[in-house]
C-alpha cells in the first residue's frame, strides 16, 4: 500500500474535525478577508495543509494546545468546533475526573484548555457579566446583603485541582483593552554631540570594560530596567519635562570612558515609533541591550480612550504595549516595532534568546461591543507593524470554571519574540490567558502564573517556554495570595511559592426598626433573612505559608503558620533555604529548610523593627535587606538597610543596621500659635529594587534617597528638598558610608518636581555614574570625587 492509499485509509478510520470539513472551510474562506501574512502562505493552502495533517495525526486536538508557530496565524471565524460543544471548557466530577474522557482533573485546571472559537469566549464573558448583574442586585448601599457560604479553606488538605470561579479580584481597573498599529516607521530624530573625541571610532572597537548589570532573580534569565550599559555606552530611558509641562519619552545615550562623557544623544521615542504624544499618550518603562539591539518597552496609552471615544470611530486609538528595537551605539537607529494589546506587565529574556513579553488587557465588559461578531471589542491583537492581527482562538486559554461574576473583561497576553539574529527580531509564539491578571515568575525553562481568585485562593500554572514555544503543562492552586515574583522559585526539579492566607469570617448584623424603615425601598423585594440584616466580613486567621510542588504541579509539601496575624513583605529563595519576611509591628525573618521537599522545616525566626521589601544575597553567609524602618508600635519612621547573618540558618541575626529616620516636632504656644518642624526620608528603592546598586564584587552598595524638611509657624516658613544617591561599602561587619552624589537643594516646594532625581547608578571599570533623566554625573569609585557631568 503506497502513502496515498494509507492516507485515504486513515481518513476513513479517523474522521476529519467538523471545522475542517469542506463545507466549513468554504464558509471560513467566504467570510474572512484574505490578508497578507508574514509567512507568505495563502489561507487556503494553510487550511488544506492543516486538514491533511489532522487526518494523519488522528484528527484530534487541532484547536487544543500545540507548538504552533505564530507565522502560521490566520483569521478564524466563529465556526463551532469539536472543542466547542458547550459554553465552558470540560467539566470535572467529584472524583476529579473529566466527565467526558475520565482524564485527571489536574490536566484541566485553569489555562490548560484552548478556546474552540471566538463565540465560546464571548459566551463565557457574557455569562460572567450576567452573573455580576445578578450579584449586584443582591447588594445594598447600606451594607452587604449576600447569600453565600462561610469563607474558609478550599479543602481540608489544600490540594485542590479544580480551581474556584474567577471574580474581579486582582484586576487592574486602570487597564483597558484595544488595538492599534498600522503606523509608518519614521526616521530616528537624533540630537548628537561629540567633543574632544578624535579617537572615538577606535574606542568603540576596544574590549568592553568591566561594568555593572541588572540583578537577575534567576541566573541567565535576563531582566529589563530603565538603565543599561555595555561598558562603552550608558543608555537611560526616561521622560523629558518641558517648561510647558510637556512629558516626552526619550532615550538618553552617553559615551563613557574613564569617568568622562565623550558623546551623547537623545531620541524622541514618540516620533521614532510614529505615535502622537499629545495628552501624554506614550510612556516608556523598561529596556534591554541584547545582541547588539536596544529593546525599549512602553505603552501607547491613547488618551482619547479615556474620554469615552468609541474605538471603532478613532483608528488605532486603543492602548497597547510596544517594543521598539534599535541598533546599539552612540546614535541608535530604529529596526522595527512590535505591538500587543494591553498595558505592559513584565518581560524576561530566556537563556535561549527569546523575549517573553506580558501585557494586561482589561476593560469594562461589553462596553461598546456589538455582539460576538465584533471581535475587536473583546479579542486582543498582536504583531509587528506589517502583521498586526487578531489572536487566534486556540491561542486563548480559558479558566476551567469560567470567570464567576465580573463586569471586567481581562486578559494577560504572553508573546515570545526570537532575538537570536541581531537586527532581526521575529515573532515565535503567543498565548493569552482569558480573565487573568496576576504576577509572573520566570525560570530558565518555565513561566509560572499566579492568578488570584475568590475565596483567598490562587491558581498556579506552569507554562513551558522551551524553544520559545509557550505551552501550558500543568497547574494546581493554593490557599493564599502571592505577593510578587520573588515569592516564587524553581529549584532542583521543584517549584516553591510563598503566600499569605487570610481567613475571612462572615458576621450577620440585624437591622434596627429605624434602619428597616430607611431601607424599606431596597428590602421590600426580599423574603428571606436579608430583610432583617446584612453580612460583613472581618479578618480572622492570617498567616504565611510555603508550598512545594513537583514539575507536574502535584503538591508534595508545605509549611504553615509563619507570621500569624501578619502579611508577607518579601521572600528570597537561596538553594534549599527560603527566607521569608512578614510584618505588622516587627519584621520577623524566617528561615525554612526545603532540602526535603515533602517536609519543609522552620529553622529559625529573627525579629527586628521595620521590614524588608527586598532581599539579595551578599556573598557567603550574608543577606542584604532593604525596606522601611518602624518603631515598636509598627509605625513607619523612615528607610532601613540591614545586613543579616544567615551563615547558620538555625541562628539568624542582624550584623548591622543603617537607617534614615526623620522626626516630627509640633508645639502649641499659649496664644494658640502652632509651630511645626518635620523631617523625613524616603526611597524609590522601597518599591523599585532595581534602583539599588548592589555590587558585592566591588564591595559597593548604592541607595537613592529623597530628603525633605519643612517648618512653619502659622504661615509657611521654610522648605528644603533634595535627592541624592548614597554609596556604602561593607567592612568588618559594618556599613561604611562612602559619600553621595546630590542634586541641588530646592527651597520652593512647588518646584520640587523640577530637581533631577538620581534614581539609578552603574559602574564601568573604576568609575561610578549616578543617573537621572536630565543629568549624568561621573565619579571615582574610591574617592567619589566628581570627574565629569553631562546635562541634557
Amino acid at each position: 500500500m503506497n502513502n496515498d492509499d494509507k492516507l485515504r485509509e486513515h481518513m476513513k478510520s479517523e474522521p476529519v474535525p467538523e471545522q475542517l470539513r469542506p463545507e466549513n472551510i468554504k464558509i471560513m474562506l467566504d467570510n474572512e478577508v484574505v490578508k497578507k501574512k508574514r509567512s507568505g502562505i495563502s489561507m487556503a493552502s494553510r487550511i488544506a495543509a492543516m486538514a491533511a495533517a489532522c487526518a494523519v495525526i488522528s484528527g484530534t486536538a487541532v484547536y487544543t494546545l500545540n507548538n504552533r508557530k505564530i507565522n502560521n496565524k490566520y483569521n478564524k471565524d466563529d465556526v463551532v468546533t469539536q472543542n466547542d460543544k458547550s459554553e465552558l471548557p470540560e467539566k470535572i466530577n467529584a472524583d476529579g475526573k473529566n466527565v467526558d474522557n475520565n482524564t485527571d482533573a489536574k490536566e484541566l485546571t485553569s489555562y490548560m484548555s484552548s478556546a474552540g472559537s471566538y463565540r465560546q469566549i464571548y459566551v463565557m464573558f457574557k455569562k460572567a457579566a450576567d452573573e455580576e448583574e445578578r450579584y449586584a442586585k443582591s447588594r445594598s448601599s447600606y451594607g452587604t446583603i449576600i447569600e453565600s457560604e462561610e469563607i474558609g479553606d478550599v479543602t481540608k488538605d489544600e490540594s485542590v485541582t479544580a480551581p474556584a470561579a474567577m471574580d474581579d479580584a486582582g484586576v487592574d481597573s486602570n487597564g483597558s483593552s484595544g488595538i492599534g498599529g498600522g503606523e509608518e516607521l519614521h526616521e530616528t530624530p537624533v540630537i548628537s554631540s561629540k567633543e574632544d573625541n578624535e579617537n572615538y571610532e577606535e574606542s568603540v572597537k576596544e574590549e568592553d570594560s568591566e561594568h555593572s548589570e541588572t540583578h537577575y532573580q534567576e541566573q541567565d534569565v535576563l531582566e529589563a530596567d530603565i538603565v543599561k550599559t555595555d561598558g562603552k555606552h550608558i543608555y537611560y530611558l526616561g521622560h523629558e519635562s518641558g517648561e510647558d509641562y510637556s512629558y516626552t519619552p526619550v532615550l538618553r545615550t552617553a559615551d563613557a570612558k574613564d569617568g568622562k562623557f565623550t558623546g551623547s544623544s537623545t531620541i524622541n521615542i514618540s516620533e521614532t515609533v510614529g505615535i502622537d504624544n499629545n495628552g501624554y499618550n506614550v510612556s516608556v518603562m523598561d529596556m534591554y541591550v541584547y545582541n547588539d539591539m536596544i529593546a525599549i518597552i512602553g505603552n501607547n496609552n491613547n488618551s482619547n480612550f479615556y474620554y469615552g471615544i468609541d474605538y471603532r470611530e478613532v483608528e488605532n486609538d486603543v492602548p497597547y504595549t510596544f517594543v521598539a528595537f534599535y541598533t546599539t551605539g552612540d546614535e541608535p537607529k530604529l529596526i522595527d516595532v512590535y505591538k500587543q494589546d494591553g498595558y505592559y506587565n513584565d518581560v524576561r529574556i530566556s537563556p535561549e534568546g527569546y523575549m517573553l513579553l506580558t501585557s494586561t488587557y482589561s476593560t469594562p465588559l461589553f462596553e461598546n461591543i456589538d455582539g460576538a461578531s465584533d471581535k475587536r471589542g473583546y479579542i486582543p491583537y498582536c504583531g509587528f507593524e506589517e502583521s498586526y492581527d487578531i489572536i487566534l482562538p486556540e491561542d486563548i486559554l480559558l479558566p476551567v470554571d469560567g470567570f464567576g461574576h465580573t463586569d471586567i473583561l481581562s486578559y494577560t497576553v504572553i508573546s515570545s519574540l526570537d532575538l537570536n539574529e541581531s537586527g532581526k527580531p521575529l515573532e515565535k509564539d503567543i498565548k493569552t490567558l482569558a480573565g487573568y491578571t496576576g504576577c509572573l515568575y520566570c525560570s530558565a525553562d518555565n513561566l509560572y502564573t499566579a492568578a488570584p481568585k475568590e475565596e483567598n485562593t490562587t491558581d498556579i500554572t506552569r507554562i513551558s517556554i522551551s524553544g520559545g514555544d509557550i505551552v501550558p503543562v500543568a497547574g494546581n492552586n493554593i490557599n493564599g495570595y502571592v505577593k510578587d515574583q520573588f515569592s516564587m522559585s524553581e529549584y532542583g526539579g521543584y517549584f516553591r511559592v510563598a503566600a499569605t492566607y487570610t481567613y475571612m469570617s462572615k458576621i450577620y448584623h440585624s437591622y434596627t426598626e429605624d434602619e428597616k424603615a430607611d431601607l424599606e425601598w431596597i428590602l421590600e423585594e426580599y423574603t428571606d433573612e436579608r430583610r432583617n440584616g446584612y453580612y460583613t466580613y472581618e479578618t480572622g486567621k492570617q498567616d504565611t505559608r510555603v508550598y512545594v510542588f513537583d514539575m507536574d504541579m502535584n503538591m508534595v509539601g508545605k509549611i504553615e503558620g509563619l507570621g500569624e496575624g501578619e502579611e508577607l513583605k518579601s521572600a528570597n529563595f537561596s538553594g534549599d533555604i527560603a527566607y521569608v519576611v512578614t510584618f505588622r509591628r516587627t519584621d520577623p525573618l524566617y528561615a525554612v529548610d526545603l532540602s526535603n521537599p515533602e517536609k519543609p522545616v522552620l529553622l529559625d525566626e529573627f525579629k527586628i523593627n521595620g521590614f524588608s521589601t527586598y532581599m539579595q544575597q551578599w556573598g557567603d553567609g550574608l543577606l542584604l535587606g532593604f525596606g522601611q524602618d518602624a518603631n515598636e508600635t509598627g509605625r513607619v519612621t523612615g528607610v532601613r538597610m540591614t545586613m543579616f547573618d544567615n551563615s547558620d540558618p538555625n541562628n539568624l541575626k542582624a550584623e548591622d543596621v543603617y537607617t534614615w529616620t526623620g522626626y516630627s516636632d509640633n508645639r502649641i504656644f499659649g496664644d494658640d500659635t502652632v509651630e511645626v518642624e518635620e523631617e523625613w526620608y524616603s526611597s524609590i528603592a522601597v518599591y523599585e529594587r532595581k534602583s539599588l546598586l548592589i555590587a558585592p564584587e566591588k564591595n559597593l552598595i548604592g541607595v537613592p534617597i529623597s530628603y525633605t524638611k519643612y517648618s512653619y509657624t502659622d504661615d509657611f516658613k521654610d522648605y528644603i528638598y533634595q535627592t541624592r544617591y548614597e554609596f556604602f561599602s561593607y567592612e568588618d561587619g559594618k556599613f561604611v558610608h562612602r559619600g553621595d552624589i546630590s542634586s541641588d537643594v530646592i527651597t520652593d516646594m512647588y518646584y520640587g518636581w523640577q530637581t533631577p532625581v538620581f534614581d539609578r547608578a552603574v559602574y564601568i571599570g573604576d568609575y561610578i555614574y549616578a543617573l537621572s533623566a536630565d543629568k549624568f554625573v561621573a565619579a571615582e569609585m574610591k574617592t567619589l570625587n566628581i570627574t565629569d557631568e553631562l546635562k541634557f
